[in-house]
C-alpha cells in the first residue's frame, strides 16, 4: 500500500530507539519537552526527502493505525531539524 501525504505533511517512522514512558499518550500535565526523532518514508516537499532524519517534539505527531501497520504524521512546520543519523 502506498500512502502520499499533502504538501506540507511528512510520512515518518517513528525511531525505536526513544525514551518515552508510553508511546505517543501523553496527557495536559506531561511537562516532558523531550524531542524524538524519525525517518522520513514518505514526503511531497523539497526540503525533506525520503531517508532524511527529523527531529520533532513527541506533541507533533499524528498516529495513524492502518492494517495493522503504524504510521506518523508530521506537518513540515513541526520539524525542528534535520540530522544523519540512521537507526540500525
Amino acid at each position: 500500500m502506498k500512502i502520499v501525504p499533502k504538501k506540507g505533511i511528512l510520512l515518518i517512522k517513528k525511531h525505536k530507539n526513544t525514551q518515552l514512558k508510553a508511546d505517543i499518550a501523553v496527557d495536559e500535565t506531561d511537562n516532558d519537552k523531550s524531542l524524538l526523532t524519525g525517518e522520513v518514508i514518505a514526503a511531497n516537499e523539497t526540503i525533506y526527502s525520503v531517508g532524511d532524519t527529523v527531529i520533532f517534539g513527541k506533541y507533533s505527531l499524528f498516529g495513524l493505525v492502518l492494517q495493522g501497520e503504524k504510521y506518523y504524521f508530521l506537518d513540515v512546520n513541526d520539524v525542528i531539524g534535520a540530522c544523519n543519523y540512521i537507526e540500525k
